[in-house]
């Protein structure tokens, strides 16, 4: 099972849909999907601050950032 890390924020209505478009995805494998919230790291929330919401395979650190097509998601998650 493959671990992702979905980058987010509180108040991200983007986050949300981001949230729902990853778990509507019909994978042949699960995935674990964590949530980290960037605004309680310093550091996340430098880097990331107006990326939200970003999507980091932690297999390879790839990341994709939003807006998140379908087919490049599917892809994306599958590997």
């Amino acid at each position: 099972m493959n671990d992702f890390y979905l980058l987010t924020r509180e108040s991200c209505p983007l986050c949300k849909i981001a949230i729902q478009q990853i778990y509507a995805q019909q994978l042949e494998e699960p995935i674990r999907l964590h949530l980290v919230d960037i605004d309680s790291d310093e550091a996340l929330k430098q880097e990331y601050g107006a990326l939200v919401p970003v999507i980091i395979r932690e297999l390879d650190d790839a990341e994709m950032k939003w807006p998140f097509e379908e087919q490049k998601l599917m892809e994306f998650l599958s590997k």
